[in-house]
């Protein structure tokens, strides 16, 4: 008999019952793949993030994401709850206050992280690797057609893009939040586009000072909707500095004190878990250099799993 421990926390949030739900597994160790399928499985959010001791040179952590039915190579919110659930528990070295510093293995390579615990709670920042969009030409009317959208709703002086995942703009966020998407149907589509999911996204937000408003579906992962998706906003705000701010769009955003840009994304509020997203922007000598997101969290329970 195998007992684990496992948190249940809230990403990109402060409040409860709100932002982008996660389990995670603190220590994964000794765990096989089908055991952490079926404790995915059994958890049934929309990603469980189990840690684990890293197995290459040059990381410190390894974190592997579970959706309830397959694994995936990088996820956001869960990544942001893996490190408060290790900060909380005074794990990794994080004994006291300040910076703590690490180099997450994953699937999409070795990726920095930062940590800083103060007495206002727990912040993780981490980076994501560059995106690389290729712009599509049209919009396959199928796509449109699942979303149930029309031609009309989409935001035309702004490109439709792809990277991992399909960035879709449209003019406005009532029609954003409005989106009931026929879920068969666009899974179909996204697996033909080769795409894991779509971002659908507005210029339009409910707070002033956010950038972008989104909605992210994943079907073909097992997430119909995802609240809060930490790895669609980051590659979200590199496409508002390519596009949106070099079309003329007045897009939201300011200069932090080591000269990076932010972002504010939000998402989540079309379903009632609203969460933000601070999206940080280097640029080398007007070149893009580096995106990381940051996000804080919250534990809403902590409990064991026993495995026969």
């Amino acid at each position: 008999m195998k007992s684990i421990r496992i948190k249940h926390i809230d990403a990109f949030t402060k409040k409860t019952f709100t932002g982008n739900y996660a389990a995670v597994v603190i220590d994964a160790d000794g765990l096989s793949d089908e055991e952490m399928h079926l404790i995915a499985r059994e958890m049934n959010v929309s990603e469980t993030a189990f840690i684990l001791q890293p197995t290459i040179a040059g990381a410190d952590i390894q974190i592997r994401w579970f959706t309830p039915s397959s694994e995936v190579p990088l996820c956001g919110h869960a990544t942001i709850a893996g490190f408060h659930a290790l900060a909380e528990e005074n794990m990794a070295g994080m004994t006291t206050n300040g910076q703590h510093y690490f180099r997450l293995q994953t699937k999409r390579g070795v990726l920095p992280v930062r940590v800083e615990k103060n007495f206002r709670g727990i912040a993780v920042e981490f980076e994501l690797p560059k995106p690389k969009f290729v712009l599509k030409k049209n919009n396959p009317t199928a796509l449109l057609s699942a979303l149930r959208l029309t031609k009309r709703d989409i935001e035309l002086n702004l490109p439709t893009a792809a990277d991992v995942n399909l960035y879709l703009p449209v003019r406005r966020l009532k029609t954003l939040q409005s989106i009931r998407p026929e879920f068969e149907a666009l899974e179909n589509i996204l697996k033909r586009l080769k795409m894991q999911g779509v971002c659908v996204f507005s210029l339009e937000t409910v707070e002033k000072t956010s950038a972008v408003h989104s909605r992210f579906f994943a079907p073909g992962l097992g997430i119909q909707e995802d609240p809060v998706t930490g790895s669609a906003n980051g590659p979200l705000g590199v496409y508002l500095s390519t596009y949106a701010m070099k079309a003329g769009y007045p897009v939201v955003c300011r200069e932090l004190a080591d000269e990076r840009i932010e972002y504010i994304g939000e998402q989540g509020d079309a379903i009632g878990r609203p969460g933000r997203v601070k999206i940080r922007l280097r640029y080398n000598k007007k070149s893009f250099e580096q995106v990381s997101i940051e996000g804080e969290a919250v534990t809403v329970w902590n409990g064991t799993m026993e495995i026969n």
